[in-house]
């Protein structure tokens, strides 16, 4: 059987014996990456945001009651660099949450058909979630137990998270997503070492979907999206705020002093 070509979309790992707080600044200097400090959660009071040409990279947590603990936290196309050096750095780190993703060109309504017949099949639970910019996602599974899927409109999703980037995303990508988060802490210490491939292997019904998704017909698309900076994303809504006034400035004044008038009023 050929492979599901999947990636972790997101991925939730714990460290012990960091009792001189190295994990944050030991991964931002292999990742190239600066420290921020962001806000304390679950139990951890500390936090650091490791965040490179304006984007995040991960979060690392520490300073919980359990001495040495750290829980680092990687999202979105970030886990295709950070887990892989998380990995290496840290092999004997437990997973507490692992995404595995595949993206394919399709069209959402004639597969979620065919995914609704799979869980009324094997009496998974479902339910299905839209929203108003035209989203839809299919849940099967309970979101309380240890793997549950998502099947979604990915176009969708990504051009109502960046809209500054809305025309470059391409149209009719659907996600197949699974989830896993497992109770046991061994197979929280197995998970460090599979790949995102063989998350699908954890249930029988999510292997049963695994090749489900492997010979579904459809073109395998691009999975990495990358986010736009925090700087291009806030000149996207300056842009969107201001522009029709800075438009007719320039039109009674000229483009020239137009931006001179602006960087004066930005101190620039």
């Amino acid at each position: 059987m050929r492979a599901l070509q999947s990636r972790f979309d997101w991925y939730e790992a714990t460290v012990d014996n960091d009792t001189d707080s190295r994990t944050a600044p030991s991964l931002a200097l292999v990742l190239g990456a600066h420290l921020v400090r962001g806000k304390g959660r679950n139990g951890y009071a500390e936090c650091w945001q490791l965040v490179r040409d304006d984007i995040q990279l991960c979060e690392v947590y520490g300073r919980s009651a359990r001495l040495g603990e750290v829980h680092i936290t990687v999202t979105s196309e970030s886990c295709d660099e950070v887990v892989p050096v998380l990995r290496r750095m840290y092999p004997e780190h437990r997973v507490s949450r692992a995404d595995a993703a595949v993206d394919v060109h399709a069209d959402f309504e004639t597969l979620d058909l065919q995914v609704l017949a799979f869980a009324v099949e094997r009496g998974l639970s479902y339910a299905m979630m839209t929203g108003s910019d035209g989203g839809a996602t299919r849940r099967i599974g309970s979101p309380r137990s240890e793997t549950m899927l998502r099947v979604y409109k990915k176009t969708e999703q990504l051009r109502a998270l960046h809209p500054e980037i809305a025309d470059t995303i391409p149209d009719g990508v659907v996600r197949f997503e699974l989830v896993a988060r497992p109770g046991k802490r061994a197979v929280k210490e197995s998970l460090s070492t599979m790949s995102a491939d063989d998350v699908w292997g954890l249930s029988q019904w999510s292997t049963e979907f695994a090749s489900f998704v492997v010979g579904f017909e459809a073109e395998r698309t691009a999975t990495h999206f990358r986010r736009p900076s925090n700087y291009r994303r806030a000149l996207h809504f300056v842009g969107i705020q201001y522009g029709p006034l800075m438009r007719d400035r320039a039109a009674e004044i000229g483009r020239e002093a137009t931006l001179l008038e602006l960087a004066g009023a930005l101190g620039l």
